[in-house]
């Protein structure tokens, strides 16, 4: 998988996650103001029309030289190494939700799983090169952080999906405007 082409499907896998995140916030929570439901709408339009963008600048110019062995090993590896973060990330989440609905505190469960992913974003910046992936951990961590300190449960998951969800879809903004500055720069 060429760089493009990876860029251009992490922008779709994390609209779609964030898009889960910003529904719960939206609608597992306290209740969100027609405005606001609105705007995320309007938001998501306009991602998808980044990610459409970028789908059809990665099939015009798929016209590339097949990668070469080394291209094809490291990308192999790549490939491991992602669905190993995944697979832990996976684990971890599926972990948290089992011993947290054990204890009796299903309110951290988003709050737990904010972090889970928010950690897992560590190793794919190093993996991908995508510093962004930094501060999304980072924020991710702090989002989660925030959560396990808000008592009440419905605000605690609104803020947990509104944040996490923005979050996301801020990190696919920044994906989409990379690729669209190094695409028709060219």
């Amino acid at each position: 998988m060429d760089s493009a082409t990876g860029m251009t499907f992490g922008a779709t896998i994390m609209f779609f996650f964030g898009a889960i995140w910003l529904l719960l916030g939206l609608y597992g929570g306290r209740p969100s103001p027609v405005s606001l439901r609105v705007g995320v709408l309007v938001a998501g339009m306009a991602l998808a029309a980044g990610i459409g963008i970028m789908i059809r600048t990665t099939r015009q110019y798929s016209d590339a030289p097949p990668p070469t062995a080394e291209q094809s090993r490291i990308s192999r590896q790549t490939g491991k190494r992602f669905g190993w973060v995944t697979a832990i990330e996976g684990v971890a989440i599926f972990l948290a939700v089992v011993l947290l609905n054990a204890a009796h505190r299903p309110q951290s469960i988003a709050p737990v799983i904010a972090l889970i992913v928010g950690l897992h974003f560590f190793p794919l910046a190093s993996l991908f090169r995508r510093p962004v992936y930094y501060a999304t951990g980072l924020l991710g961590c702090v989002i989660g952080i925030i959560g396990l300190l808000i008592s009440d449960p419905a605000l605690c998951v609104s803020f947990v999906g509104l944040s996490f969800g923005s979050l996301l879809w801020l990190t696919v903004a920044a994906i989409v405007a990379v690729f669209v500055r190094a695409s028709w720069g060219q």
